[in-house]
C-alpha cells in the first residue's frame, strides 16, 4: 500500500487525511440511518412539561349566550304585554264592570222599593224576597275587576213624624229605619243607594238624586178641600249589615198598615200640618217636595205650604189642611245570605 495513492476498502483514496475523513462520513451516516425519531417513544407526562398552547373555543359559548338572550327578549316582550294589558284593557274592563254593577243594583233596589209598595197596597200580612248584588266577583281566575260593595241596614235610623203645627204634642204618626247601600270601586265612580220612609235616593260624586219618590201627595180639590196624603213605612228587625261580592236575600214582611183618615167639623177650618224628616240628605227631601207641590195639577199656591231646610232634617208645612191621609206600615227587614 503505497501512502500517496491507491483506495481502501471504503472506497476512499489514500491519502493522508482523506481516510480519517471518510470513515467519519461513514460512521455518521451509519448512526443517521439507525437513528429514530423522538416522538415515536412516548414519554412520561410528567417528566417534561408539554409546551403545546391550548386554544379556547368560544363557538359553544356564543351559543348559550344566544339562547340566555332570546330568553330575555321574550320575558321582556311579555312583562311589556303585560304592562300594556293592566295598564290600558283592566281599566276599561273594569270601569264597564262596574258601571253595569251599579245599574243592577239599581234596578234591583227599585225592584225592593216595588215589593214594599206592593205589600202596602194589599194590605195584608205577607212577604217578599228581593235578591241584591252587593258587589261582582270579577271573573272566575284572577278577578282583576273585582267590584266590591256594603249594604248596612239600621232600624234604628232616620225619622219620620207627622204632626200638628199648632200643637207639637199632637202627633199623627212617627217611623224609623233605612237601608243603605255603597259600592267600593275602583274605575268608575261610587254610588251610594239609600232606601228610607219609602223614597229610594242616589248619591253619586257629590250629588244627590231622588231616584223613587216616597208615598205623598197633596191637592187642592175642585170644591176647594186641601187633601194631604202621606204614609209613613217604619222598617223593623235587627241591624246588620254585609260586605263583599255576591248576592244578599232582603226578606221584608209587612206586619201592620193602618190607613187613618182625619177629617170633619174638626178640620173645616183647617189645620196647620208639618212633615219633620231627619235625614243625611235634607236638601234632596227639600227638592222633592218643592217639585211635586209646584205641579200646577195640584191647585196649589206658595201660601198653602213652606219648606224649611235645617242640619240634617227637613220641615215641610202645610197650612189649612182639609182632610188628612195618614198610612202607617210596619215592615220587618232581614238580610239573608
Amino acid at each position: 500500500m503505497s501512502a500517496m495513492g491507491g483506495r481502501t476498502a471504503y472506497g476512499g483514496r489514500r491519502t493522508a487525511y482523506g481516510v480519517q475523513r471518510t470513515a467519519f462520513s461513514v460512521r455518521r451516516k451509519t448512526l443517521s440511518a439507525v437513528r429514530c425519531p423522538l416522538s415515536a417513544f412516548p414519554r412520561p407526562s410528567a417528566a417534561r412539561p408539554s409546551s403545546r398552547v391550548v386554544k379556547h373555543s368560544w363557538r359553544r359559548d356564543r351559543r348559550a349566550a344566544s339562547g340566555v338572550v332570546v330568553t330575555l327578549l321574550i320575558l321582556m316582550v311579555a312583562a311589556g304585554a303585560l304592562s300594556m294589558f293592566m295598564g290600558l284593557y283592566v281599566p276599561i274592563w273594569g270601569k264597564d264592570t262596574e258601571a253595569a254593577q251599579m245599574k243592577k243594583v239599581q234596578t234591583q233596589l227599585l225592584a225592593l222599593k216595588s215589593n214594599i209598595d206592593l205589600q202596602i197596597m194589599a194590605g195584608k200580612t205577607s212577604t217578599y224576597t228581593t235578591r241584591l248584588t252587593i258587589g261582582d266577583d270579577g271573573g272566575p281566575i284572577f278577578h282583576l275587576t273585582r267590584a266590591p260593595g256594603g249594604l248596612r241596614f239600621g232600624p234604628d235610623s232616620g225619622l219620620y213624624r207627622v204632626a200638628n203645627s199648632t200643637d207639637q204634642n199632637d202627633s199623627q204618626g212617627m217611623a224609623q229605619g233605612r237601608l243603605e247601600y255603597n259600592s267600593h270601586n275602583s274605575y268608575y265612580v261610587d254610588q251610594a243607594y239609600l232606601y228610607e220612609n219609602g223614597a229610594l235616593i242616589v248619591i253619586q260624586g257629590g250629588r244627590t238624586v231622588m231616584k223613587a219618590g216616597p208615598h205623598f201627595d197633596a191637592k187642592r180639590q175642585p170644591d176647594g178641600n186641601y187633601t194631604l196624603g202621606i204614609s209613613l213605612i217604619s222598617l223593623n228587625g235587627v241591624a246588620s249589615s254585609r260586605e263583599g261580592a255576591g248576592d244578599v236575600q232582603i226578606e221584608s214582611t209587612l206586619n201592620i198598615y193602618d190607613l187613618t183618615t182625619y177629617s170633619g167639623s174638626e178640620w173645616l177650618q183647617g189645620k196647620n200640618m208639618t212633615f219633620n224628616i231627619t235625614s243625611r240628605y235634607p236638601s234632596v227631601w227639600s227638592d222633592f217636595f218643592n217639585s211635586t207641590l209646584r205641579r200646577p195639577e195640584t191647585g196649589l199656591s206658595p201660601a198653602d205650604y213652606n219648606i224649611t231646610v235645617g242640619p240634617g232634617s227637613v220641615s215641610a208645612r202645610f197650612v189649612n189642611v182639609n182632610r188628612l191621609e195618614l198610612g202607617i206600615a210596619i215592615v220587618e227587614m232581614q238580610l239573608g245570605m
